[in-house]
């Protein structure tokens, strides 16, 4: 007698080998048929040894990290993304020979456009130094999410495009956020100053964009941020101080001084108005300088407003205006801080400006932005007039999206130094870039 079991078996077995051969399952021989189940009992025994041996090995894993529970890295989970972009440059100069400083040719700095020259000159240069690596990690802990960010990329303008065309990395951000409970968290290390806003960053083949009028800035930090009720944030935080350049007169060096020594205050409100998101931002600094023959220090203030609008169809408005004491903070510090006066004192200098950028979806694969930017310094008296009086510039692009994450660019764009003298230059550009983002 055949249990039912050995006879689903059987059949299943045997009615393939019937069905080529041409027999019937009335001619197959009792022996036969018996061998064939004998021989798939054996196989399925064997399956349900390796069934157990397998469950074991289960088991004796899941004991394994279960007694890992309490270790520091338990649960932690890394992720690591980035992109390769690669650009093309033209660029043409109306004033002169392109500064000689290789960051101008890269990316667009307003202070080394030429000005007041004889003649212009073109030049062409491509790079992929934009491209960009990070890695990130967020562990659960009984005191919160702990949350660490690093990332790195190649702008660093000291490469020998002769042979290699290699540049150093450097870092970007580098720094750990604890979220100590559902509202509230602290970052501590370099990242986005708090005066700046991310969100208004339009897309431009350009590296920044709306350079000369936007607030961008880098920099080690303890920030505080607290949600509240009405689903706005706020932000505080400590940054590192540096005062920028100032105007000395002759024989006066004025750059990169390191003085200070307090940290620059920064607040910042983040909101929603339906449609249109904002932030407002404060900023307090001390401005200083020590020559160790003379010193003196003042506090700056400065605000910065900006504000993106979603539209219905996907097309987006983004602005952004800033006013005060802002020296490095804005236009890649196109600007001084202060000047020295005869006597001593610091006269510090109050800038102005900002940017509209606008973006349209042509298509789903296919968008465009335009973008003005603007910034204008009331330099006091004592300033020499070959400093800068007005920087300005505006793009106009083109981007297609064959596919998720890949995207191609060309955009035009036109910049303008002008000096408090009055000489000026300008720089046309037009830029082709191909990007892609893994993650």
């Amino acid at each position: 007698m055949f249990t039912k079991t050995k006879l689903a078996l059987a059949t299943a077995v045997m009615l393939p080998a019937m069905t080529f051969s041409g027999q019937s399952l009335a001619a197959a021989s009792n022996e036969d048929l018996s061998a064939k189940i004998e021989m798939l009992e054996a196989q399925l025994a064997k399956l349900q040894q390796l069934v157990t041996q397998q469950g074991e090995k289960q088991k004796a894993i899941e004991t394994t990290v279960s007694k890992k529970v309490d270790s520091p890295v338990s649960g932690m989970k890394l992720t690591y993304g980035g992109f390769v972009k690669v650009d093309a440059i033209s660029s043409s100069y109306s004033d002169g020979e392109r500064a000689s400083s290789a960051i101008g040719d890269d990316i667009l700095v307003p202070s080394t456009i030429p000005v007041a020259g004889k003649s212009g000159s073109r030049r062409f240069d491509g790079h992929a130094k934009t491209s960009r690596f990070w890695f990130k990690t967020a562990t659960p802990t009984s005191m919160g999410n702990i949350n660490t960010h690093f990332e790195m990329d190649l702008l660093t303008f000291d490469g020998d495009e002769r042979i290699s065309n290699s540049d150093h990395s450097r870092i970007r951000h580098a720094y750990l956020k604890w979220d100590y409970n559902d509202s509230s968290s602290l970052l501590l290390g370099q990242s986005w100053s708090t005066f700046m806003s991310t969100m208004v960053l339009p897309e431009t083949a350009e590296f920044i964009g709306p350079t000369s009028g936007v607030i961008f800035n880098r920099q080690t930090q303890a920030r505080w941020s607290h949600k509240l009720s009405n689903g706005g944030t706020v932000h505080l935080a400590l940054e590192n101080p540096s005062t920028g350049t100032i105007d000395g007169g002759a024989g006066f060096s004025s750059n990169n001084y390191d003085d200070n020594n307090v940290p620059d205050f920064v607040a910042r409100y983040d909101g929603n108005w339906g449609k249109f998101s904002y932030n407002i931002a404060g900023l307090a600094r001390q401005i200083t300088y020590d020559t160790g023959t003379q010193d003196e220090d003042k506090w700056g203030y400065g605000v910065s407003l900006s504000g993106k609008y979603a539209f219905a169809n996907g097309d987006d408005l983004k602005m952004q205006f800033n006013q005060g004491h802002l020296g490095r903070y804005t236009a890649l510090q196109a600007f001084r801080d202060a000047a020295i006066e005869s006597d001593g004192d610091l006269d510090l200098i109050d800038v102005t400006g900002g940017f509209v950028a606008y973006r349209h979806l042509w298509t789903p694969k296919l968008r465009s932005t335009i973008s003005y930017a603007m910034t204008r310094a009331d330099n006091p008296s004592s300033v020499a007039d070959t400093n800068n009086e007005e920087v300005s510039n505006y793009l106009v692009n083109l981007f297609y999206s064959p596919t998720t994450n890949l995207s191609f660019g060309l955009e035009y764009l036109n910049a303008e130094r002008e000096l408090e003298n009055g000489d000026d230059g300008d720089l046309k550009r037009v830029q082709f870039t191909g990007k892609y983002v893994f993650q």
